[in-house]
């Protein structure tokens, strides 16, 4: 059974460090279930899985995030003064939205993750009205810092680690180019899941029931099996995103974060 958990892991964080870099999500969107699935097979109750599964998963998209952000930024991707100011407010929000998660139990919690999953989705698949042209791009600084705001909100209750919210927010609300704005995203999530994996870390110290050698509710053993698959695959993604047509890139992101959110629901629902 231990020899399943860890090749899963291992599988699970070379696809989701694909993805991070191709589509500037983070990859919290697959491995939260996945770890979900996994612990509680391991009989651990679902409050204490889902927790340390959002958590460590955050934690998983610090150094696949910061792979993902080098390689955009090497291709003039990253808008790093925006990413600041929406990091900066991402990162506050990220710590205050793992809080109220530490208080919520897995069911509230898998409904919130796949409504925001599906949200997003849904929002991608229906709009076609997307800018490419960068002197369009809106450089009103209050709509950033709302989106970082928002992302990292929604980052910390989730553990996604924000650019499954971001890049919808920045591509129909500041009309930046999914092309920036998948490299920006990636800039942008290193600070909002940093904010949100110091609050699990707090909010887990001393929590009965964590799987071992877990550092609040981050999972290490998890997180070393998730992140070195993660961060060499993160960097081939990213070069991949700006060799392939931005058409299939968005076809990517619509059907997994679908069924991903559909079944988040269903599982909060049946608990």
């Amino acid at each position: 059974m231990f020899l399943f958990f860890l090749a899963a892991l291992v599988v699970g964080g070379a696809v989701a460090g694909s993805f991070s870099g191709m589509l500037g999500i983070g990859g919290s969107i697959l491995l939260v279930p996945l770890q979900f699935y996994l612990l509680t097979e391991l009989g651990y109750p679902p409050d204490i899985a889902l927790k340390t599964a959002i958590a460590t998963a955050l934690f998983f998209t610090l150094p696949t995030s910061l792979s993902g952000a080098y390689n955009h930024s090497k291709r003039n991707s990253v808008l790093w003064q925006k990413a600041l100011l929406m990091g900066v407010f991402g990162f506050l929000f990220s710590f205050v939205g793992a809080y109220i998660a530490s208080l919520l139990n897995a069911s509230y919690l898998s409904v919130i993750f796949g409504v925001v999953v599906l949200g997003a989705s849904l929002k991608f698949t229906t709009s076609r009205n997307v800018n490419e042209d960068p002197d369009k791009m809106s450089s009103n600084p209050i709509l950033y810092a709302v989106c970082g705001s928002v992302m990292g909100l929604l980052s910390g209750l989730t553990g996604i680690g924000g650019g499954l919210v971001l890049i919808p927010l920045v591509i129909f609300l500041v009309k930046m180019p999914l092309r920036q704005a998948i490299g920006t995203s990636s800039a942008t999530i290193i600070f909002t899941s940093f904010g949100g994996v110091i609050s699990y870390i707090i909010n887990g110290i001393g929590v009965a029931g964590l799987p071992p050698y877990s550092l609040g509710y981050v999972n290490l053993v998890m997180w070393a099996a998730l992140v070195i698959p993660g961060v060499i695959l993160a960097a081939v993604g990213a070069k991949i995103s700006h060799r392939i047509n931005q058409k299939y890139v968005r076809g990517a992101f619509t059907v997994i974060t679908f069924l991903v959110g559909i079944g988040m629901i269903i599982k909060g629902l049946l608990m």
